[in-house]
C-alpha cells in the first residue's frame, strides 16, 4: 500500500516499454533471414581462408536485400534482380577506377547523381539507386586490377543470388504470405491503436503513443491496399484468394473507420463522465482482442480463432451495447420532461439551455455508442464468417490452390509510351526549382568531395564517409539532422559494445586451432588457422536482433550493424584495434559533411513548405466535409454517394498524416521559430480532429432514415465550404481572416432542425442519421 502511488506511472511505462519492443512476424522473419544471408558467407569465407572474396559476397547479399521492396514477390523478385545487375556493373567501375583519385570523384559524381535521380520513378529504382551508390562507395576504397574486378563481378553474382534465393525460396510453397501478412499486420495494427485508445487519460484528445499507433495503423493501410492491388493487376483477381483478401480489406477499413468514430464518443462521454471509464476500456480491450485473434488467423497462424474465446468477447461487447440501450428510455424521458417543464415553470435562459443542451449531448451520445458497438460487433462477426466455413475450419487453408494468371499482350507502341514518359519526367525535374534535382546535385557534390579527401589524403577506411553521407542525407534539413544525431549516436555506442565483446571473446576464451579437432579437410586450407568459434553465436545474435529492428527502431539497427561490421572486420583484420575508432571518426566526419551540405547548399525548409501542405490538407477536410453531408442530403445516387465518400476519406486521411509527418519534420529544424511551431501544430491538430469528427458522421450514414429529409444542411455545407477555402488560402499566405458571422448563425439553425428530430421521432434502437449527427456536425 505504501508503494500504491507508483502503480500507475508503472503501468504506463511497461505498457511503453511493451510497445516499443513489439514487433510482428515480418520482424522476426526478416531477422532470421538476413542472419543467414549475412553470417554464412562470413563462415564459408573463414572456413576457405578467402574472407577478402567473402566479404565481396556479403556486400552484395546485403545490398540486394536492402533493394529488396516487400510486398508481393514478383515486385520483390523484380527489385532484387535489377539491383543485382545495377550492382555489378557498379562493382567492376568502382574496382577499376579506384585507383585513380581524380577519375574515381568525377565517376562518383556521376554515379551519385543518377542514383538518386532515378527515385523519379518510385520506391523500387529509388531503392536499386541506393543500392548501386552504397556498393560504389565501398568498392572504390578496394581498388584492384581488371582481373581481380572479374573475380568480384562472380563474387557479387553469387551473392546476388544467395540473397534472393533465401528471400524469395518461400514462393513455390506459400505464394499468398505477403499478402496475408499485410493483411493481417493491418488488422493487428487496428488491435494495437485499441489498446492505446482504451487507456488514454481524460483531458487528451490524442496523445503522442496513440498519434505513433495512428501513424502505424496507416502504414499498414498503405501496403495492404497496395499488395492486394499488385495482384489484383497482375490478372490474379479471379482467383477466389484474392477476393476474399479484398473482402477482408473492405472489412478492415469499415472497423478502422467505427474505431475512430467510438474513441470521438468516448471522449465526450469521458469529458462529461456519462459512462465509467473501466466498463468503456474493458469494451475496447475485447475488441482489441478480437482484431488480434482475426489478424493472427489471416496470417495463417492455426488454432488462432478460438469459437469459445471469440464468442466470450462479442458476448461482452453486446452486453455493454445492451446497457446503453436500456437506459435511452430513461435518457428521453428525462430529455422530454425537462424540455416541457419550461412551459411550466418558466426558468432563466441561460440555466435552461446548458441543462438541455447537456441532456441532449447526452441521449445523442449515447445512442451513438450503442450503435457503434453493434456496427464493431456486426463486422467482427462478417469477418469471422470470411474467415471461417460452416464446418468451423479456416477458409484460408483449402484456398491455396494453382493461381490463374493472364498474360498481357506485348505492343512496342505502349512501351514507346512508357519510355517517353519517363524521359519527359526527367526532363521537367532538370531544373532547380526541381526538389529531386537539387537533392541529386547536393548528394552527388559532397560525396565526390568525401571520395576526393579520402583518396588524396589516403586515410584509413575513408570509403566510410562517403558511406555515412549517403545514410543521412535526406531532401530536408530537419530529416537530415535527426538522421545525423541517430547515426552518431548508434555508431558510438555500437562500436563500444563491440570492442567489448571482441575483448571479453579474446580474453575470457581459448582460442583454438581448427588443426586440433584432427578433421582431414582436403578443400580448405584451414590448417594454420587459430579462431574463436564463439564469435559465430556472438556475430549471429547480433545480426538477427540488428536486421529484426531494422524498419521499427533507427537508432537501434544502426548501433547493432555498427556492432557487427567491426566484429566481421575483427574476423578480416585480426589484431586491428583501431577500426572502432575508425568507424567512430569517419562517422562523425560524415555526419558533419552532410549536415553542412544539407545547411549550406539550396537547404529545404519544412516550415516554408508546411503552408502548401496544410492548405493541401484543408482542402482535402473540405472536400470529405461536403462528401459526408451529400450523403445524408436525399436523392441522387445513394451507391455514388458513398463511393465518394470512401475517396474523400482517404485523401482526408492521407493529407493529415503528411501535414503531421511535415510538421515533426520542422520540429528538428532550427529556424523554426516558436510563433510557426505554435501555429502549425494548432492547424495540424484540429485538421486531424476535424477529420475525426467527419468519420465519426460518416459512420453512421448507414443509419440514416430513407424518408429523412436533410435539406438544412445543404446551406451548413455551403457555409463550410466557403470558409475552409478562405482558411485555406490564409493558410498558404499567411494572412489573417475573420469568422464569417453566418456560419455561427448557420451552426444554430442546424443544431436547433436536429434537436426538432431529437424531440419529434419516436425512440427506437434503430437510430437516425440526423441524430446521431448532432455531435459530430457541432465538433466541425
Amino acid at each position: 500500500m505504501f508503494f500504491s502511488f507508483l502503480q500507475p506511472p508503472t503501468k504506463r511505462a511497461r505498457n511503453a516499454t511493451h510497445a516499443h519492443i513489439r514487433l510482428d512476424t515480418a520482424a522476426w522473419q526478416n531477422g532470421v533471414r538476413m542472419t543467414i544471408i549475412g553470417v554464412v558467407p562470413i563462415l564459408i569465407g573463414v572456413l576457405t581462408a578467402n574472407l577478402a572474396l567473402s566479404t565481396m559476397v556479403l556486400l552484395s547479399a546485403l545490398s540486394v536485400s536492402f533493394a529488396d521492396v516487400g510486398g508481393a514477390y514478383h515486385n520483390r523478385a523484380i527489385s532484387m534482380l535489377t539491383a543485382a545487375v545495377f550492382m555489378t556493373v557498379t562493382a567492376l567501375v568502382a574496382t577499376i577506377t579506384g585507383g585513380n583519385p581524380w577519375l574515381v570523384t568525377l565517376v562518383m559524381f556521376a554515379w551519385a547523381f543518377f542514383g538518386s535521380m532515378v527515385g523519379l520513378y518510385g520506391s523500387l529504382p529509388g531503392k536499386v539507386g541506393f543500392s548501386a551508390n552504397l556498393v560504389f562507395i565501398l568498392v572504390m576504397g578496394q581498388p584492384a586490377s581488371i582481373e581481380v574486378a572479374w573475380v568480384r563481378m562472380i563474387a557479387f553474382i553469387i551473392g546476388a543470388a544467395w540473397s534472393m534465393a533465401i528471400s524469395l525460396c518461400p514462393w513455390p510453397f506459400r505464394r499468398f504470405l505477403p499478402a496475408r501478412q499485410a493483411v493481417g499486420g493491418y488488422y493487428q495494427a487496428g488491435s494495437a491503436l485499441l489498446r492505446k485508445v482504451c487507456h488514454i487519460e481524460l483531458g487528451q484528445h490524442w496523445n503522442e503513443e496513440v498519434k505513433q499507433e495512428r501513424a502505424r495503423l496507416r502504414e499498414a493501410y498503405d501496403k495492404a491496399h497496395r499488395i492486394v492491388a499488385d495482384r489484383r493487376s497482375q490478372g490474379s483477381g479471379a482467383h477466389p484468394f484474392n477476393y476474399l483478401l479484398l473482402m477482408l480489406i473492405l472489412r478492415a477499413d469499415s472497423i478502422m473507420e467505427a474505431v475512430i468514430a467510438l474513441f470521438e464518443e468516448l471522449a465526450v462521454s469521458r469529458t462529461y463522465n456519462y459512462h465509467r471509464g473501466e466498463q468503456s476500456a474493458f469494451v475496447m480491450e475485447q475488441c482489441a482482442a478480437l482484431l488480434e485473434q482475426l489478424a493472427y488467423a489471416i496470417a495463417g497462424k492455426k488454432h488462432a480463432l478460438r469459437p469459445e474465446t471469440l464468442e466470450h468477447s462479442l458476448y461482452a461487447i453486446e452486453t455493454q451495447e445492451y446497457a446503453l440501450r436500456a437506459s435511452l428510455p430513461q435518457l428521453e424521458k428525462d430529455y422530454y420532461a425537462f424540455a416541457n417543464t419550461r412551459k411550466l415553470e418558466p426558468q432563466p435562459e441561460p440555466q435552461h439551455s446548458l441543462v438541455h443542451e447537456w441532456l441532449s449531448l447526452r441521449l445523442v451520445n449515447t445512442r451513438n455508442l450503442a450503435n457503434l458497438l453493434e456496427r464493431m460487433s456486426e463486422l467482427i462477426r462478417e469477418t469471422r464468417d470470411l474467415l471461417m466455413q460452416s464446418d468451423g475450419q479456416e477458409i484460408l487453408q483449402g484456398m491455396l490452390q494453382t493461381e490463374a494468371t493472364s498474360k498481357s499482350n506485348f505492343s512496342w507502341k505502349a512501351l514507346y509510351a512508357v519510355v517517353r514518359e519517363r524521359v519527359l519526367l526527367f526532363k521537367d525535374n532538370l531544373t532547380l526549382r526541381s526538389f529531386i534535382l537539387r537533392h541529386a546535385l547536393r548528394l552527388a557534390a559532397i560525396l565526390a568531395v568525401a571520395v576526393a579527401i579520402a583518396k588524396l589524403l589516403n586515410i584509413p577506411d575513408g570509403s566510410w564517409i562517403g558511406m555515412n553521407i549517403l545514410f543521412i542525407l535526406r531532401p530536408d534539413y530537419g530529416s537530415t539532422r535527426k538522421q545525423t544525431v541517430q547515426r552518431i549516436l548508434g555508431t558510438v555506442i555500437g562500436a563500444i559494445l563491440a570492442m567489448l565483446l571482441i575483448t571479453a571473446l579474446h580474453i575470457n576464451f581459448l582460442t583454438f586451432p581448427i588443426a586440433a579437432l584432427h578433421i582431414n579437410f582436403l578443400t580448405f586450407p584451414i590448417a594454420a588457422l587459430h579462431i574463436n568459434f564463439l564469435i559465430f553465436p556472438v556475430l549471429i545474435v547480433v545480426s538477427f536482433f540488428c536486421f529484426m529492428y531494422q524498419d521499427n527502431n533507427n537508432t537501434l539497427f544502426i548501433l547493432l550493424f555498427t556492432t557487427f561490421l567491426i566484429i566481421m572486420f575483427s574476423l578480416v583484420m585480426p589484431g586491428n584495434g583501431l577500426v572502432p575508432f575508425i568507424r567512430i571518426a569517419t562517422a562523425l566526419v560524415g555526419g558533419s559533411m552532410g549536415i553542412l551540405a544539407s545547411y549550406l547548399f539550396w537547404p529545404l525548409w519544412e516550415h516554408k513548405r508546411l503552408p502548401q501542405q496544410m492548405g493541401r490538407t484543408i482542402l482535402a477536410n473540405q472536400t470529405y466535409i461536403a462528401s459526408v453531408l451529400a450523403a445524408y442530403i436525399a436523392g441522387g445516387n445513394k451507391k455514388d454517394k458513398l463511393e465518394a465518400v470512401r475517396r474523400a476519406s482517404k485523401d482526408a486521411h492521407v493529407q493529415n498524416v503528411n501535414a503531421a509527418a511535415a510538421f515533426q519534420r520542422m520540429l528538428n529544424e532550427q529556424k523554426a521559430s516558436e510563433n510557426e511551431i505554435e501555429r502549425f501544430q494548432m492547424l495540424v491538430t484540429y485538421n486531424q480532429r476535424i477529420c475525426d469528427s467527419v468519420t465519426t458522421l460518416a459512420a453512421h450514414i448507414s443509419t440514416r432514415p430513407e424518408h429523412g429529409e436533410f435539406h438544412q444542411l445543404e446551406r451548413f455545407r455551403q457555409q463550410m465550404k466557403w470558409v475552409l477555402r478562405d482558411v485555406e488560402d490564409a493558410t498558404r499566405t499567411g494572412q489573417r481572416i475573420s469568422i464569417n458571422p453566418p456560419l455561427k448563425e448557420m451552426l444554430r439553425e442546424v443544431l436547433v432542425t436536429l434537436r426538432y428530430m431529437l424531440a419529434t421521432y419516436p425512440a427506437n434502437n434503430q437510430t437516425t442519421g440526423g441524430r446521431d449527427g448532432a455531435t459530430s456536425i457541432k465538433r466541425i
